[in-house]
């Protein structure tokens, strides 16, 4: 398995090799962190021939605020490699909402995204229509 892992999060293939896995074990600081994170993400599936990602951000919250959010996924985003093929799975933990918006956002800005509070849902979806 190719990983990265670094104190905050690791990002990996998953064991199955359908997907890139990003486990996040803290909210990312700013928005250069988390563009840190998602470019370390699709560099990864860039590499295998993937365009699928699972965002594991359970017990972890979005602190990006609003604006700041929409600009991401209306911007920053397709500059930090993720394309508008890629299918964007973020598992959240149940009952958070923090994630919301940029669900909506990234859905908006012409991307697959959806959030899930079970991995095997996550899963399934990611695994659910042929590559891109």
């Amino acid at each position: 398995m190719t990983a990265e892992v670094l104190a905050d999060y690791s990002v990996s293939i998953a064991p199955d090799g359908g997907f890139v896995y990003y486990l996040s074990r803290a909210s990312a600081r700013n928005a250069a962190d988390m563009a840190q994170r998602l470019r370390l993400a699709t560099g990864l599936g860039e590499k295998h021939g993937l365009s699928r990602i699972m965002f594991d951000a359970r017990g972890a919250s979005f602190q990006l605020g609003l604006t700041a959010q929409y600009n991401y996924a209306y911007h920053e985003a397709a500059q930090l490699g993720l394309t508008r093929s890629w299918r964007v799975a973020i598992l959240v933990s149940a009952g958070e909402r923090s994630y919301d918006f940029i669900e909506t956002a990234l859905i908006n800005a012409g991307y697959n995204a959806r959030l899930f509070t079970a991995y095997d849902q996550a899963r399934a979806w990611l695994s659910s229509h042929p590559h891109a």
